[in-house]
C-alpha cells in the first residue's frame, strides 16, 4: 500500500469510522498489563490451542510468529493525547489500539473503547500526521468519537470471551509489506483478561473482530 493509499486509509478510519484493512501484528503481555485476570499461559499452550481456532491455517502465510510477551504502548496513547489535549479514557473494561508508521510520511493513531457500568461501550480517538522521508505540513487531527450500539456492544462482549482471541500469536507479520506499512498493537484490559496484541499486515479472525468493532 502506497503511503498517500495509507493515509487516506487512515483517515476514513478516524473521520468516516471505516473499519480497518491493512494491519500489523505483535501480541504483548508486560508488565504493566499483568495483575489479577492476566492471561498467563504459557506459549506452548497458547500455541496448541490456537492451533484449533479459526484463522489458524492463515499463519501459514506470516512470518515472524511468535508467542512471546511484547511491550504495551500505553506511555505512546497518554503521550499523544497529553499533546493534542485528549483525555486518556479509564475503565475496569477497557481496549486499547495503537497504529503507527513512517515513511514518505508518519503517523500516531489511539482509539480507546471503554466499558461503562450500564455495559454500554464508547469509542476515543485521535490521530496525527507528519513528515516522515517527505516534508509536508501537517494535517489537521483526526478524531473519533461514539457510542457502540446495543447490538455492537453485545458483540463485542461476545469477542472477548472468546478464547481463540487470548490463545491468539503475540506476534505476526505479513511477509508482503517491505516499507512502510503500520505497526499496530491491541491491548485488552477487563477483570477477567489483561492481553495485548500487535500486527504487521495480518491478524486473526479473532483480533480483527475486535479491531473493527471498535474502529467502525
Amino acid at each position: 500500500m502506497a503511503d498517500g493509499e495509507l493515509i487516506n486509509y487512515h483517515r476514513r478510519m478516524l473521520a468516516r469510522l471505516i473499519p480497518l484493512a491493512a494491519l500489523m501484528l505483535t501480541g504483548c503481555l508486560t508488565g504493566e498489563n499483568v495483575g489479577r485476570g492476566s492471561d498467563l499461559r504459557a506459549p506452548d499452550d497458547a500455541k496448541r490451542t490456537f492451533a484449533s481456532c479459526p484463522g489458524a491455517d492463515a499463519l501459514a502465510t506470516a512470518t515472524d510468529v511468535s508467542w512471546a510477551p511484547q511491550a504495551s504502548r500505553l506511555a505512546e496513547h497518554r503521550a499523544l493525547r497529553t499533546r493534542m489535549k485528549i483525555p486518556l479514557p479509564e475503565g475496569t473494561s477497557r481496549i486499547l489500539f495503537w497504529s503507527s508508521g513512517t515513511h514518505h510520511t508518519s503517523f500516531d493513531f489511539s482509539v480507546i473503547a471503554v466499558r461503562d457500568a450500564q455495559g454500554q461501550w464508547r469509542t476515543s480517538g485521535i490521530g496525527e500526521q507528519g513528515p516522515g522521508l517527505l516534508s509536508i505540513a501537517p494535517p489537521p487531527p483526526l478524531t473519533l468519537e461514539r457510542d457502540l450500539s446495543v447490538d455492537e456492544g453485545r458483540a463485542l462482549d461476545r469477542a472477548l470471551a472468546d478464547p481463540c482471541l487470548y490463545a491468539s500469536p503475540t506476534f505476526q507479520r505479513n511477509l508482503g509489506i517491505v516499507a512502510g506499512g503500520a505497526i499496530q498493537t491491541m491491548e485488552i484490559e477487563t477483570p477477567q483478561r489483561r492481553w495485548t496484541g500487535s500486527w504487521a499486515g495480518i491478524r486473526t479472525p479473532q483480533q480483527a473482530s475486535v479491531v473493527n468493532l471498535i474502529t467502525e
